[in-house]
């Protein structure tokens, strides 16, 4: 147990981050969606906030270049790989992309270049560095961190895009960075701090302690709504919604702040009423608990489906569903195979050993 105390493992959130997966997968397979500007808002921003919310407040900084290594960097460039391949094949087919070669340079130099495809690329790299970033910022002070965050997002902001044509997406990491403190910090408030040398007790002042159990209340669900409803409600007044791939991120600083009310909304939504639903259908557990650890197969493979199924499938939530069958279905079946550490970033799965096996 380290400083912080644990949070048991939460179906809900377990199911927000399904949920998170395939909204990429929605963006992509119904472009020009109605109302599309509501989804936009929050749904790369949410990707961003559970990645802080998860993050490990001990990890070194040398821990979390291994541990992004394995989990990111490795699958990137396998995907990247294995990609580049199928697109200089369909180049001598008669369904071949756009410009092949083009495409294939856009993948390698990566950020806003990416396209189908290696549509969702650009996000995994940015999040490789973003993560590196807020890991060395949360060495520094609380007050640095909040100028870092915003100095982030105020370079999002250079006319053209221009953050997002920097090699990797390496330019957007500062601003997306911003949503990953906000995670790390939002769990962090609502998970009181334990005392080592106390055998547990709580080290955290009372408020905080209170905050955390109202965090934990069905009363949650009911401000998580209202938050939800409030950063909707911004867009409906005229925010601007992002696309943060083009370095997009709205009205400077209020969209990125309705984005945080509807991630932390969803958070207390889906870590109660969700949960709380969600343990009484035992099998349930199982199925998401499986289907988060495919998010990577889900990632980088549904834009291949997608444009395999483009042409064959006219309406798009069918579409969508078919891709999502695909990658889930694909992505339960490597998982439990040597090559996961590869495609998915997930530990090669324990064999059985012959003393075991009868």
């Amino acid at each position: 147990m380290g400083p912080e105390a644990r949070m048991a493992r939460n179906a809900g959130i377990d199911l927000l981050r399904v949920i998170s997966v395939a909204a990429v997968v929605v963006g992509h397979g119904w472009p020009l969606m109605p109302y599309e500007e509501y989804l936009q808002i929050w749904r790369m921003p949410l990707f961003f906030f559970l990645a802080g919310f998860f993050l490990s407040p001990v990890r070194s900084f040398a821990g979390e270049i291994r541990t992004r290594w394995h989990t990111l960097g490795v699958p990137y460039l396998t995907w990247l790989v294995l990609l580049i391949a199928l697109v200089a094949v369909h180049h001598y087919t008669p369904k071949p992309f756009e410009d092949t070669w083009l495409t294939i340079a856009g993948a390698v130099f990566g950020g806003g270049l990416t396209d189908m495809p290696f549509l969702a690329f650009w996000f995994i790299s940015v999040m490789f560095f973003a993560v590196l970033l807020v890991r060395l910022l949360l060495t520094l002070p609380w007050w640095v961190q909040l100028a870092a965050a915003l100095g982030g997002l105020a370079l999002a902001q250079v006319p053209d895009s221009a953050m997002s044509y920097t090699s990797l997406g390496l330019g957007l990491a500062p601003a997306c960075a911003a949503f990953i403190l906000a995670g790390f910090w939002f769990r962090r408030l609502i998970t009181p701090a334990r005392d080592a040398a106390g055998a547990g007790r709580s080290a955290s002042p009372a408020w905080r302690q209170r905050l955390a159990e109202a965090a934990r209340s069905p009363w949650a669900g009911v401000v998580g709504v209202l938050l939800i409803a409030a950063g909707m409600a911004g867009v409906a007044a005229g925010a601007e919604t992002m696309n943060m791939k083009w370095s997009g991120f709205g009205t400077f600083l209020v969209s990125p702040a309705l984005a945080l009310l509807i991630c932390v909304g969803l958070v207390g939504v889906f870590s109660t009423w969700a949960d709380a639903a969600l343990k009484t259908i035992p099998a349930a557990l199982t199925v998401i608990s499986e289907l988060v650890k495919t998010g990577t197969m889900v990632v980088f493979f549904h834009a291949y489906v997608l444009f395999l199924i483009w042409d064959l499938v006219s309406y798009q939530p069918l579409r969508i569903l078919i891709a999502l069958l695909v990658c889930w279905s694909l992505g339960l079946v490597v998982n439990r195979t040597r090559f996961s550490p590869w495609l998915t970033g997930l530990p090669r799965p324990r064999s059985v050993s012959p003393r075991t096996a009868g």
